[in-house]
């Protein structure tokens, strides 16, 4: 027979597991609970994320065809009408003795106006970005450059395989670019040198004139240099700028390649 006492022990005891049992089962239930609701929202999170990546890729379709359309109009229609209107200016030019400088004019004009379409027409075609080369595109717009009336020499020296994709080939294209209009427009230089070189694991960039400089402290928050900045850091890379009022600027950009194919 159990004295009183150790019916009381056990039934404290007894009460104990209980309340003990409980709480393991409230905790599990909770952990149940907190794992659906995690599930849940991950699920919800997929969703979310594949129904915005194929909304995405659907306008990148769309963008795709409609600049394909363009580039095509341009090149066909408006191309073509710019095309007869320089032929008629240049019979006209022959059946003349002396053709008035604004005739000539106008026919150099036209003339400029078929190539930039042409180069509009391509940097809008998707087939001509997949396949966009840095090297020649870069090589183009020093021709452009040293056939200008604004008197610039431009040189540009690349003394390695660059180790990017197209894609990455053209936002790179964009921060060069972007220096070479700063320095045109802004610097007025005689020459603009662009030499470009692998060290260990980075590419390196620089672009490199003569002009006025500029205090980057006052003027380093401008739209083109924010661009480059962005576009720099979408490759993963740096850029700086080296600049000494009346004696020139150096943009340099480093861009990691570990890890990508080369592409020329």
């Amino acid at each position: 027979m159990l004295t009183e006492n150790e019916k009381i022990l056990m039934t404290v005891v007894g009460g104990i597991l209980l309340v003990f049992f409980l709480v393991i089962v409230f905790i599990i239930s909770i952990a149940r609970y907190q794992k659906m609701i995690t599930k849940d929202l991950l699920e919800k999170q997929f969703l979310k994320e594949r129904y915005e990546h194929e909304m995405l890729q659907v306008k990148l379709e769309t963008q795709e065809d409609t600049f394909q359309l363009i580039g095509k109009e341009l090149h066909d229609n408006i191309g073509q009408l710019l095309s007869t209107s320089r032929l008629l200016l240049g019979l006209t030019e022959r059946n003349l003795e002396q053709p008035p400088e604004t005739l000539l004019n106008a026919n150099i004009t036209i003339g400029q106006a078929i190539n930039e379409l042409r180069s509009l027409s391509k940097a809008i075609d998707p087939e001509w970005l997949r396949q966009f080369n840095f090297y020649d595109n870069l090589q183009a717009e020093m021709a452009r450059m040293n056939s200008g009336v604004d008197l610039i020499r431009a040189e540009f020296i690349c003394n390695t395989n660059l180790g990017l994709v197209p894609d990455q080939q053209i936002v790179l294209f964009r921060i060069v670019q972007e220096a070479i209009q700063n320095a045109v427009k802004h610097a007025t230089p005689e020459y603009i040198n662009i030499l470009i070189n692998m060290r260990e694991q980075n590419l390196v960039v620089n672009i490199s004139d003569n002009g006025q400089g500029f205090d980057i402290n006052r003027h380093g928050s401008g739209m083109g240099i924010r661009n480059m900045k962005h576009r720099t850091a979408m490759l993963g890379g740096s850029i700086t700028w080296e600049s000494v009022l009346g004696s020139g600027t150096t943009v340099s950009i480093i861009i990691p390649v570990v890890n990508n194919t080369i592409c020329l």
